[in-house]
């Protein structure tokens, strides 16, 4: 289901020299969300680092979680660029790559106005009949999307559907939910997606890399107004997201993605992996986890 519901914002994993996409990993770990319950991945976005990818391993990475999920599982490729010219480019690969729908993150680096954010959607819009996800990214995308602006974008171009919010601002997340009635909303910041589910809202979230199970069974919790489930399977996945999120995000997700027996690869240079204190910090948050709750390998 693309109005709600629990999807990974997938790593890419690499070989251990960082230089190739490890595409049998990146299987596996399909396979492992699906098995724990999740409803669709996001491939290619910033949790799968694809700033550091070539436009072909972004091709690459859609058409392997698209195969791999074969139906089983929905898929919203991430196909934002800092060009128009790439992002429809790689829009019509993710359709024809048989992806249900693409995340649109707005160009970076160079400041970029509300027209020409509107021109941009309005461009991938026409190149795709698939349904598009805003991303709402401020620190890294240099827009924050408000009410009016969603709105807006959702009347320029008739196939935004979808949005997700990774703005932190909890107070704008809850004015999205609230307001929107033609575009549904996905949290993408991890620490507010148990109060997002009890709003009736979706996650896109980095950390169902590693706690697929927990998540599938918040929504289910949520959905079923089962708080004292969900407040015992959110207060058993917290210190582990805390713990994450505490420091350099991607980082963090692979190395929980290491401990439990994923073949993740390094981060791509120049960004490194933890090491040291921030290290031991999440192998101690591990431990203290419920075994159920995380998505270990085979």
């Amino acid at each position: 289901m693309l109005q709600e519901g629990v999807f990974s914002a997938i790593v890419t994993p690499f070989t251990e020299d960082g230089e190739s996409v490890n595409k049998e990993e990146l299987r596996r770990l399909v396979e492992a969300g699906i098995r724990s319950g999740l409803d669709g991945f996001v491939p290619a976005g910033g949790t799968g680092e694809f700033a550091t990818l070539s436009v072909d391993e972004r091709k690459e990475v859609v058409e392997t979680v698209c195969k791999q999920a074969a139906g089983r599982a929905k898929v919203i490729a991430q196909v934002g660029s800092t060009s128009t010219r790439e992002a429809v480019a790689l829009a019509r690969h993710a359709e024809s790559a048989g992806a249900d729908a693409i995340m649109l993150a707005t160009p970076y680096y160079e400041s970029i106005t509300f027209d020409q954010v509107r021109s941009y959607y309005r461009a991938v819009g026409d190149a795709t009949s698939l349904p598009i996800c805003i991303y709402n990214f401020p620190p890294a995308m240099g827009v924050k999307y408000s009410v009016d602006m969603v709105k807006t974008l959702a009347e320029d171009v008739p196939t935004v559907k979808l949005m997700k919010d990774s703005s932190g601002d909890f107070h704008l997340l809850n004015d999205l939910i609230s307001a929107q009635e033609k575009v549904s909303i996905f949290c993408g910041e991890d620490i507010l997606s148990g109060p997002a589910f009890l709003r009736g809202a979706g996650v896109i979230v980095g950390s169902t890399n590693f706690c697929a199970p927990a998540m599938a069974k918040l929504h289910k919790a949520a959905r079923a107004a089962d708080y004292q489930s969900f407040v015992k399977i959110w207060d058993g996945i917290v210190p582990l997201i805390l713990a994450v999120i505490g420091g350099h995000y991607n980082g963090g997700v692979k190395a929980v993605c290491r401990e439990l027996g994923f073949a993740v690869g390094p981060i791509r240079a120049p960004y490194g992996d933890l090491s040291g204190e921030r290290l031991d910090l999440i192998k101690r948050a591990i431990e203290r986890t419920d075994r159920s709750l995380l998505n270990w390998a085979d």
